[in-house]
């Protein structure tokens, strides 16, 4: 329960202290005052909003300081698990200049996910705006659990589903399901058959670049070499004279000295020679043969394609092929495991299933409390026609089971069920939810419940069920209302007045407790205005009283 707000430099606020008690507290003021600034300032503490243009123009600084209690159990808990439980909570937060904010719970540094955890047991709001949040399908489903009893049944649901992700992952690295694996297998195969066909040779495509350009620069090759032949074995070439100047020295042999030279000469020509036939051999290679150019370089093509597709050299393609035919043979043998794996599946999908179905059973029994209280709080509301059901549809399995929820609702007797966002008013759908934070109610122990204008655009006979029906939920959980509606003033048990002031070029706001006889002039005030007359006191003292009778 909200004890106290201590507020510092927010919007028209500089230095305000406000204390709340049990039952309904009212906030009254005019338009403008400041009303809603104490809800901002709540959010902000709590880090359910965080608005930088509250900082009040000049200051530095923004801080906002909450206390609650008693707390309830949930709420110890969060505080036992980040050590910070005591008998009561204060939350501070400050707003610095720059935008930074630093937050404490019980004089500790705490993080804002940690406060956020704290708020979400420690209050509930209902602005107007927040009357249309009923009305969208995408939250009917967490409305209807709130009055179901699911025990650990999402919980065993949640590990079902964690243990399905993990088989699947498992299956993924086996080879994934049947038709995965048939794919694997297959591109597997194609893929060895491709290299394999190939033949490859390490080194050749080295020798295939020899061959090529060798091919490609016959008619060069062909011309210098036959005219190297003919300056060697040609009339007068080299050869000849080396073996006309071998056989004048062969005269001179018995001669000292000339028998060495002319064996020197013999070698060279026979050196030469050779020389000669090697030119042959190379003059006869180079021959030009445009089909087996042709060849070499399709074979060339054909390299460089298996090169791109599987490895910068004939080496790198040659070791993916041997990993190809590895994860082949690992593929194969995996099928036992596989199959393993997909009864488990088979299995934990069953388990999900038949948890699903008996959340679904829990769904179907909380939907009958939701329309049987809906229905009853919506007659105290002055809706007794109406008629309300939750309608369900089946979806794929997730976390919160197969269920796809949506609310239909019919105003009067005889319509036909349409959904909510169809079918309500803006006067209806508020009413709706203030029922349901009536059903609410009950559920949540030490919670504040806050109200801003929800009475907008409501008169008469309704004003009086609705009074009636916010005094009913602030005898269970503590209540704090900004109205402008009598009956609704009427019934609070504690009362603050927000006033607005200009001093000396600078606007704020006091908020200070209304007692006594001055709570009667205050509702007189909302009935009639300023001037306040003694019929407009003695109607505003006729409803206070009626409002204490509750």
């Amino acid at each position: 329960m909200l004890r106290s707000l201590t507020i510092k430099n927010l919007a028209l606020f500089k230095s305000q202290e406000i204390e709340f008690d049990r039952g309904l507290n009212i906030i009254l003021g005019e338009t403008g005052a400041g009303k809603s600034l104490i809800f901002d300032a709540l959010f902000f503490v709590l880090s359910i909003k965080t608005d930088k243009s509250l900082l009040r123009t000049g200051e530095d600084t923004m801080r906002v300081d909450a206390v609650f209690s008693p707390l309830s159990q949930s709420v110890h808990e969060i505080l036992a698990q980040n050590d910070l439980d005591d008998d009561e909570l204060i939350v501070s937060r400050v707003l610095h200049s720059d935008g930074r904010t630093t937050s404490k719970v019980n004089g500790s540094p705490c993080p804002q996910a940690v406060i956020k955890a704290l708020a979400a047991e420690l209050v509930d709001s209902f602005m107007q705006h927040e009357s249309m949040e009923i009305l969208k399908s995408k939250n009917h489903l967490m409305f209807l659990d709130r009055f179901c009893e699911f025990g650990d049944l999402k919980q065993r649901l949640a590990q079902q589903l964690d243990e399905i992700k993990n088989i699947d992952a498992r299956i993924k690295e086996l080879g994934g399901d049947e038709k995965q694996r048939a794919d694997k297998k297959d591109m597997l195969a194609f893929q060895i058959a491709e290299i394999e066909k190939a033949n490859l040779k390490i080194g050749e495509d080295e020798q295939l670049d020899e061959k090529i350009k060798l091919l490609e620069s016959a008619e060069k090759i062909g011309e210098s070499l036959t005219e190297i032949l003919k300056m060697m074995e040609g009339t007068g070439g080299v050869l000849s004279s080396l073996n006309m100047s071998a056989r004048l020295l062969s005269k001179l042999a018995d001669i000292s000295g000339f028998d060495e030279l002319a064996q020197r000469i013999e070698s060279a020509a026979i050196e030469l020679d050779d020389v000669a036939s090697e030119i042959k051999d190379k003059l006869f290679e180079a021959q030009a043969d445009p089909i087996e150019l042709e060849r070499l370089n399709e074979r060339k093509a054909q390299i460089k394609s298996l090169k791109r597709k599987y490895g910068l050299s004939i080496e790198d393609i040659l070791q993916r092929l041997s990993e190809f035919k590895d994860s082949l043979d690992a593929l194969i043998d995996a099928e036992d495991g596989l199959n393993k794996l997909e009864k488990q599946k088979t299995q934990v999908l069953q388990n999900v299933e038949t948890l699903c179905q008996q959340i679904h059973e829990k769904r179907l029994a909380g939907a009958t409390k939701v329309k049987e209280g809906l229905e009853r709080e919506l007659k105290d509301l002055g809706m007794g026609g109406s008629r309300f059901e939750v309608k369900f549809a089946k979806k794929q399995p997730s976390a919160t089971g197969f269920d796809d929820v949506s609310f239909v609702f019919s105003a009067n007797v005889g319509q036909e069920l349409k959904d909510l966002a169809k079918t309500a008013s803006g006067g209806e759908s508020s009413r709706i939810m203030l029922a349901m934070k009536n059903m609410f109610a009950s559920k949540n122990d030490e919670r504040t419940l806050l109200f801003d204008e929800i009475d907008s655009g409501i008169s008469g006979e309704i004003g009086n069920m609705m009074a009636s029906k916010l005094s009913s939920i602030s005898q269970r959980d503590q209540v704090v209302a900004i109205t402008h509606l009598p009956q609704v003033a009427s019934a609070g048990d504690e009362f603050i007045k927000v006033e607005k002031f200009a001093v000396e070029n600078s606007t704020f706001s006091k908020v200070n407790p209304v007692k006594g006889a001055a709570v009667i002039k205050e509702i007189a005030h909302i009935i009639g205005g300023d001037n306040v007359t003694d019929v407009m006191l003695a109607n505003a003292e006729q409803l206070f009283e009626r409002g204490r009778r509750k």
